[in-house]
């Protein structure tokens, strides 16, 4: 008996663990900004670029634990549960 069959097997990573992993090798930190008086933060400008960010643009403002705060273009939260849905059809 080989080495390579006594290894234990790892868990095969699941297609949405997968493209997950992808999406946060893709984070990038794009500087600090400050809230103003009346709650308004000002985007980097080489986030608003490389996110194709335009004045009118709406955008889904979410929190986590607390102490986070992400932002995400409404029209791209189509694709983002296509996704989801694609890949616990089959769970």
């Amino acid at each position: 008996m080989s080495y390579s069959e006594n290894k234990p097997k790892q868990p095969r990573k699941s297609v949405f663990e997968h493209h997950a992993k992808k999406l946060l090798e893709q984070d990038k930190l794009y500087g600090i900004t400050t809230v103003g008086a009346r709650g308004q933060v000002v985007i980097p400008a080489e986030a608003r670029k490389e996110l194709r960010l335009k004045p009118g643009d709406q955008l889904l403002v979410m929190g986590r634990f607390g102490k986070a705060l992400g932002l995400m273009k409404t029209d791209e939260l189509g694709e983002i549960i296509n996704m989801i849905m694609k890949h616990t059809a089959g769970s």
